[in-house]
């Protein structure tokens, strides 16, 4: 049930994509001719056949098993593209590719285009920071500042913009996917920071609760204003915490874990104290009372009689 809601809802966003797209876009070449391009190859086209006559024989595992395989092989750059920002925000294919859109000529359209294993390409691993860099500057700016940069310039291999943003999803990876990709190379066969996927998981979910702790003290002071209350000092502590907040998807780039910790960490302090400051009662670990205290005792009294029995 949820995988047919899924594929309803990115129908949607695929609508929307296309009505929401201005004039300039809605005439790119490169979105005409992709648009029409199919998503399959032969192999591709033998699983779609299996599971249409599974969903026709109503065999409940077609939907969960081939359609995921399916999503995940036989997506055109074209469909994934409008599921993304990029498709929201009227970013084509010739911001990242280059190429002539005026044309609906396949060689004069793919003129100064290269491919991506060419070291001139712009989607080529290593110059892929500068391309995104050319809308992405701050990012940027913190990437240049990574190992993962540096070693990209000395020609090694390591990780650029796209291992962690698909290319042309450019979603936002969770902590497992994070993890998964980090211990690619980070890990104790390779020898190269083992402990990197952990620590990273735990600054992904240090930021996740930096943003409950953010919503807390923002329904405290709203409660705090309607009690008539002064919230002066708490909402200045609040907008602290919600400009790092903002910035954490920024400094991430830099993949400075420490930093980040340190950052993060200050953000939840400061929306601690809106939500003290706000009147939010604070909540302290229970200690045992005297009842429990005797109720202990007298357990290992009994323990210690049968004991010597």
């Amino acid at each position: 049930m949820n995988t047919k809601k899924t594929i309803v809802l990115a129908g949607f966003m695929f609508i929307f994509a296309i009505l929401a797209l201005p004039v300039s876009a809605q005439n790119n070449s490169c979105l005409d001719c992709h648009e029409k391009l199919t998503a399959f190859n032969e192999t591709e086209k033998q699983l779609n056949e299996v599971r249409i006559k599974h969903l026709q024989r109503d065999v409940a595992c077609s939907l969960e098993c081939h359609a995921t395989i399916i999503d995940k092989i036989a997506k055109s750059n074209y469909e994934q593209w409008t599921n993304s920002k990029h498709a929201m925000f009227n970013v084509t294919c010739d911001n990242c590719h280059g190429g002539n859109v005026s044309s609906d000529v396949k060689e004069i359209a793919h003129s100064g285009v290269s491919r991506s294993s060419e070291i001139n390409s712009t989607v080529f691993y290593r110059n892929v920071p500068e391309t995104c860099g050319k809308c992405h500057a701050s990012e940027l700016n913190q990437f240049k500042d990574s190992l993962h940069y540096q070693r990209l310039k000395a020609l090694k291999q390591a990780p650029t913009c796209d291992t962690c943003h698909n290319p042309h999803e450019f979603k936002v990876l969770n902590a497992s996917e994070f993890e998964n990709i980090c211990s690619s190379c980070h890990n104790i066969d390779m020898k190269i920071a083992p402990d990197i996927p952990d620590k990273a998981v735990e600054a992904i979910n240090n930021a996740e609760m930096l943003k409950n702790e953010i919503r807390i003290a923002d329904d405290a002071i709203k409660q705090a204003k309607l009690q008539g209350k002064d919230v002066t000092v708490a909402q200045k502590e609040l907008d602290s915490a919600l400009a790092i907040q903002n910035n954490l998807p920024i400094l991430w780039h830099s993949f400075n874990l420490p930093n980040f910790q340190n950052v993060t960490e200050n953000g939840i302090v400061f929306a601690r104290k809106a939500q003290t400051d706000a009147g939010l009662p604070q909540t302290k670990p229970s200690t045992p009372g005297f009842g429990t205290i005797l109720s202990v005792i007298g357990i290992i009294s009994i323990y210690l009689l049968i004991r010597r029995r």
